[in-house]
């Protein structure tokens, strides 16, 4: 990708946006194959229907090409969180974790995180984590309570999660680890606990998730992994939340 190339991260409640819903499943459904990864639970469209799902989607400036994407679950009593669909059967010690031990406990998830091949080697996956907690802290100061926030992570996914605060959950499976989408393959569970203050982040995403916290929409050009620049066009702001955002700021 050319360094003055342009992208846009929007968030969709998935919902009010049935358009989104298909792109992001099309998309996810392609990279899947083309790795020859047959099934993973958060490739199921069950979500579509789930009114506390949002899609973190990564597009082209004029929004005809989809990059990537992922998605933040809530909790709520009608679905079951994509990771708990996945190791379940293999630890039920998830659905304890998930539930909590008060009734207002309230954890999530990030899940269903892809990008094209096209776009690998961009940074883009660390990009979609930092909006999905920036969206997590922006709920939590609108008063809505998420205790939790918990993410299945392939082996090259780890080091991304732990420099964002994610800390490794070694009470279920082995080490919290699992084999997992295939035999092949080597799952591990981790979770966020400390969202609004992110104390076990390492600064450098401590400062761009507040900063998104901060400043919902903005433009920003952000470093790749390989030392290349990206242009972002951020967008937070979902169409049901405009008329309490004004002036850059969030109507609390």
């Amino acid at each position: 990708m050319k360094n003055n190339k342009v992208i846009k991260i929007r968030i969709y409640k998935a919902t009010d946006n049935k358009n989104a819903c298909e792109r992001f499943s099309i998309g996810h459904e392609d990279v899947l194959k083309s790795y020859n990864i047959k099934k993973v639970t958060s490739s199921s469209t069950k979500w579509h229907e789930d009114p506390d799902v949002y899609i973190i989607m990564i597009e082209s400036q004029t929004g005809d090409q989809i990059y990537g994407g992922a998605r933040f679950h809530l909790k709520n009593p009608h679905f079951l969180l994509p990771i708990e669909e996945a190791i379940g059967d293999l630890d039920p010690k998830i659905f304890d974790l998930t539930k909590g031990k008060n009734l207002n406990y309230k954890s999530g998830e990030m899940c269903g995180m892809w990008n094209t091949r096209e776009m690998s080697g961009n940074g883009l996956s660390v990009l979609l984590m930092r909006v999905g907690i920036a969206k997590a802290t922006i709920f939590i100061a609108e008063k809505h309570k998420i205790d939790s926030i918990y993410a299945l992570c392939a082996p090259w996914t780890v080091k991304m999660v732990e420099n964002l605060g994610f800390t490794i959950v070694s009470s279920l499976g082995n080490n919290g680890t699992f084999i997992y989408p295939t035999p092949e393959l080597i799952a591990s569970v981790h979770c966020l606990k400390d969202i609004e203050t992110l104390n076990k982040a390492v600064s450098i995403e401590r400062e761009g998730i507040f900063d998104l916290r901060k400043n919902p929409k903005q433009k920003k050009t952000e470093s790749g992994p390989k030392g290349g620049l990206i242009e972002v066009e951020y967008d937070l702001i979902m169409n049901h939340e405009v008329r309490k955002y004004n002036n850059n700021k969030y109507l609390l």
